[in-house]
């Protein structure tokens, strides 16, 4: 057998082994993960208990009382039931009862199935300390669950995202430590922010203009205490304003201002590009900006491509196969509610490839907020945020991977019907889902789980030579009679 070869533990790690269940496992938690057991304080009887988790080592207090599994519903004197089923009990440590004594004295029932230390993790909770003052009013990161891609990475500055817009406020607090390369094609010149008076509608020399930097904001807003986080707060940005009062009607406006925005975007090497932005009606995409669009997808970072994300857009219209975000190249992205339901405004069609939140919250010109964003302008840098930090965490994936991977990922909500393709003209392949993105890129271990006798007490930390402590032999060998024994009863009694 070949723990014969084992070596010899400490005596706390064994005798846990013996009191937790007749065998060398846990309802749920192998005692593999178990790194070290200490006593904290005697009078309490409580223990801190170091685990070998899959996001490191996790540090938890064992407090005075056990989790009882039981075979069949029954009532546990003393103890509070878990639930209604009856099977499930907090059973709390008698007065100056050792606490492994206890332990085992509750194992040794006939019609305990699992007894376990009542265990509370010590490790950091999923709030993450984020301070941010309006990160709780940001919805849309509660319904992602965002947090689950912050506990892998907040992102990395060499991923740079290119956000075609209107003006951006560079000089924003929750911006102005990641600009790079920043763009106006509008103007023709190196300033991106917004002009006093553009989008004033009813007219003023105000700075009315926040929808370039709202969409910058949703994507890589910085966790800096101040106003909102963005998807990716460590991402880097490249501003270029390209929409201006007037688009469609100035020279700048015309569809060479379109071409050299991502001239731009393509010279400085952007990993995603956000476009919030798109034609009113059904038109063709010119093939010069198809060609261009084409080149940064497919030749950005060394060959890998850049992640080209569009706005399906707002005109509650259906997207005919030969338009700017119907491309191959590109994820085109609609809006739902908070709730996940279909925006009444949102466009559709065969080439939609995913839906996201329609982020309302999101950074304004003069260092503030915004309240009044939405539409599908607010639901596509949400994805590319997303697309940002998965290239921060995997940046050998290239863009059409990164398309695939959101895109397989996506959840199917059963409030859509869809295709035999999977496909749904309203929502694509279904809402964005982080978790099982998170899970795709990091797929639980898994655990291998060999019969009890077999289980190498090495992998327990021990150290020394088994042949130099005898006790051992004797504790083992006690060990499994027991567990023979309690087999036997068990096999004997209802399950």
């Amino acid at each position: 057998m070949t723990f014969i070869r084992a070596y010899a533990c400490p005596l706390a790690i064994a005798l846990f082994s013996w009191f937790v269940h007749g065998d060398a496992r846990a309802e749920g938690l192998s005692l593999a993960h178990v790194l070290d057991i200490e006593r904290i304080t005697p009078s309490e009887n409580r223990y801190l208990v170091h685990l070998d988790g899959p996001g490191g080592t996790v540090a938890a207090e064992a407090f005075p009382a056990a989790v009882v599994a039981t075979h069949t519903p029954t009532t546990l004197a003393n103890a509070q039931s878990l639930g209604a089923s009856g099977r499930y009990w907090r059973v709390p440590l008698p007065p100056e009862t050792p606490f492994t004594a206890f332990l085992r004295t509750l194992a040794s029932r006939p019609d305990v199935k699992h007894v376990f230390p009542d265990l509370v993790s010590t490790r950091q909770t999923l709030s993450m300390g984020i301070d941010d003052p309006e990160y709780p009013a940001q919805w849309y990161l509660a319904e992602l669950q965002a947090e689950r891609l912050w506990e892998r990475s907040f992102g990395d500055s060499s991923v740079k995202v290119a956000v075609i817009d209107s003006g951006i406020d560079v000089a924003h607090p929750d911006l102005a430590s990641k600009i790079i390369a920043p763009k106006d094609t509008w103007d023709n010149d190196e300033d991106p922010s917004p002009n006093p008076g553009e989008f004033c509608f009813g007219g003023g020399g105000a700075v009315c203009d926040e929808h370039g930097t709202a969409v910058a904001g949703i994507v890589l807003a910085d966790a800096n205490d101040i106003n909102i986080i963005g998807v990716c707060p460590d991402c880097s940005l490249i501003p270029i304003k390209m929409l201006g009062d007037g688009y469609l009607v100035s020279p700048q406006g015309s569809l060479s201002g379109d071409v050299a925005a991502f001239e731009h975007a393509i010279e400085y090497d952007a990993a995603v590009i956000n476009n919030s932005w798109g034609f009113n009606e059904s038109i063709p995409v010119p093939e010069v900006l198809a060609s261009i669009v084409r080149i940064a997808a497919t030749q950005n970072r060394n060959g890998k491509g850049a992640v080209v994300v569009f706005a399906a857009g707002n005109e509650d219209r259906e997207i005919t196969n030969d338009e700017l975000s119907a491309m191959t190249e590109v994820l085109s992205v609609t809006a739902t509610d908070r709730y996940g339901n279909p925006t009444p405004y949102t466009n559709k069609g065969a080439s939609v490839d995913l839906a996201a939140p329609a982020a309302t919250l999101s950074l304004a010109p003069g260092g503030g907020i915004t309240e009044n964003f939405g539409g599908t302008s607010a639901a596509a840098p949400v994805v590319s945020g997303v697309a940002a930090w998965a290239l921060s965490v995997r940046p050998e994936l290239t863009a059409e991977e990164v398309r695939d991977l959101l895109k397989r990922t996506a959840r199917k909500d059963p409030r859509y019907v869809y295709d035999d393709n999977g496909h749904n003209d309203l929502v694509g392949s279904g809402l964005l889902d982080l978790t099982a993105l998170v899970h795709e890129l990091y797929p639980p271990e898994e655990e291998d789980s060999p019969p009890a006798e077999e289980i190498e007490a090495a992998s327990w930390g021990c150290q020394s030579s088994a042949s130099t402590q005898p006790w051992l032999f004797l504790l083992l060998a006690g060990f499994f009679a027991r567990r023979k024994a309690r087999s036997a009863a068990k096999k004997s009694g209802p399950d």
